[in-house]
Formats: structure tokens, C-alpha cells, sequence
């Protein structure tokens, strides 16, 4: 068995752990909390139209934190009332990169999603045109398994020269948000 089918394998055996947690600390639904920080995460990415989440994972996606770019952003009303709707707050495990982040000890940045065959396949290439990602894992300090990812996502492809700052920018937030998932773990 290969090191990322043993790892992806822990992740599945962790799920009925990781919702009990989730719930435990309230992340098991939208929150206002993490809504601030995926809106700051978002607004400050230096990605043009933007979109942030903070997601908590178990057997799906849960965007208990959420940023979506606005009307203005995007230049109309309708495309934003489409884009929200196409996102929602809850996604299979199938979609998106963020499974494959919780995999990973260091973050996930990808200017062009569509520069590796192994990610331009996925369905939010074509479900929300997604071209950018950066995300990185979340840990429970207390129980030692990932537990969430935040991440920034952009229709856009971003230069190649850009991922170094993209880098930077998620570790730094990376740092921020551990702190907030902490405090939660403590207040318990």
C-alpha cells in the first residue's frame, strides 16, 4: 500500500471522530467565528473574485466558515445569487482539493489547477470554474488528527511566479486560524 493510499485510508477511519469533534466544538454548522475569518481570508488573498472557506471535515465538506465575492466583485447580481447557490455550505468529499490538503502536513498551493492532470480533473473545475487554490490543514491539538482546512480559491489561473507569495500568505493564516480552532479546543 502506498504512503498516500495509507494516509487517505487514516482519514477515512478517523470520520466518526472527527464529526464528534466537530460538534463538540460547534463546527458542525455555519459560524460566525470562522465566517469573519474566511471573509478577512478572502478580502486579503491578493486573488482576484475571491472565495474563502473555513471546512470542517468529516464524511463531507462542511463550510462552517464562508466567503463568497459580491455582487460587485462579480459584476452582477444574478452571477453571485449563481455562484452561492452552485457552492452552498456543504460539498462531497469527491469535490474540491481540501480532502486531499487534509493529507497533507505542509499547505497545498496551486496557481493553475489545470497544470497537474491529477487536480484539472476534479468537478469544481467545471461546477464553479475554479482555476486557483491554496489551502492548508487544521490540527486538534488535543487529539493529534486533522480536524478542518481554510482555503482561498479563484477562477482565475495565477501566475506560476505567484505561488511562493501564495505560500507565505496561507501559512501565515494558517497560524491565525489554529489560534481560533485552539481557543475553542481550550474553552471546552
Amino acid at each position: 500500500m502506498s504512503d498516500l493510499a495509507r494516509a487517505h485510508r487514516e482519514l477515512q477511519a478517523q470520520i466518526p471522530q472527527r464529526r464528534a469533534r466537530l460538534r463538540q466544538l460547534g463546527l458542525d454548522r455555519p459560524d460566525e467565528e470562522f465566517d469573519r475569518f474566511a471573509q478577512a481570508l478572502g478580502r486579503t488573498s491578493g486573488i482576484p473574485g475571491a472565495m474563502a472557506m473555513a471546512n470542517a471535515i468529516s464524511s463531507q465538506q462542511l463550510f462552517t466558515g464562508l466567503h463568497l465575492p459580491s455582487a460587485e466583485d462579480l459584476g452582477s447580481v444574478a452571477e453571485a445569487e449563481a455562484l452561492a447557490a452552485a457552492v452552498g455550505r456543504v460539498m462531497p468529499l469527491e469535490h474540491g482539493y481540501c480532502p486531499e490538503t487534509m493529507n497533507r502536513k505542509v499547505p497545498l498551493t496551486l496557481p493553475d489547477v489545470c497544470a497537474k492532470a491529477d487536480f484539472a480533473g476534479n468537478e469544481v473545475v467545471d461546477l464553479i470554474n475554479i482555476r486557483t487554490y491554496l489551502g492548508v490543514r487544521l490540527m486538534d491539538k488535543e487529539l493529534g488528527i486533522p480536524l478542518m482546512t481554510i482555503c482561498v480559491v479563484g477562477r482565475e489561473a495565477r501566475p506560476m511566479e505567484d505561488g511562493q507569495r501564495m505560500l507565505a500568505f496561507i501559512k501565515e493564516r494558517e497560524r491565525q486560524a489554529q489560534y481560533l480552532l485552539d481557543q475553542r479546543i481550550d474553552a471546552l
